[in-house]
């Protein structure tokens, strides 16, 4: 009875074991795939390559990223623009070349909105910071897990094994 109550948690063993693994390996593919990402973000600007080179796991979320950073930016310009423009007539007084007034307020527009994706970057690599912690942690746990299975499944098997040996029948001669 021993030898049936061992194998079959031998068994069990073997699944947990075979489940933590599988679970392992795709966490595995989901950090790297999430540092590489953060890497194209830390990169600066996203350019078409870059987005076509992420892992296609991370797609939606590069293409939610996108559209973010540029609102963002939108916004960030449409808040900051009239305050820096003002700044700058005040300095440099009314009487501007009117080409002159345009490229300035051309350069200022500019330079906002990529502030504002600055910012945007810096919020992302923020939250990828979080989630690529949080499934490093995940993943410690799992390899915690499997090694306690394997621990478990070497004695368990042991046991088995010595169950069998002590009911192998004993033949001695007299």
């Amino acid at each position: 009875m021993g030898i049936l109550i061992f194998t079959a948690r031998v068994h069990d063993l073997i699944y947990q074991k075979s489940n933590v693994e599988y679970r392992l390996s795709k966490l595995t593919k989901r950090l790297r795939d999430v540092q590489q990402y953060a890497a194209t973000i830390a990169n600066g600007g996203i350019s078409i390559g870059d987005l076509l080179n992420s892992p296609g796991s991370m797609m939606g979320r590069t293409l939610g990223y996108l559209g973010f950073a540029h609102n963002s930016a939108i916004a960030y310009m449409n808040q900051n623009a009239p305050m820096m423009q003002q700044l700058w007539l005040q300095q440099m007084g009314p009487n501007q070349n009117p080409q002159q007034q345009q490229m300035m307020q051309q350069y200022i527009l500019r330079q906002l909105y990529m502030q504002g994706r600055e910012r945007a970057m810096q919020i992302e690599t923020r939250n990828l910071k979080l989630e690529e912690d949080r499934l490093q942690q995940e993943k410690d746990k799992l390899e915690a897990l499997g090694k306690s299975i394997e621990e478990e499944l070497k004695s368990a098997k042991e046991a088995r094994d010595q169950g069998i040996k002590d009911m192998a029948p004993k033949y001695t001669f007299a």
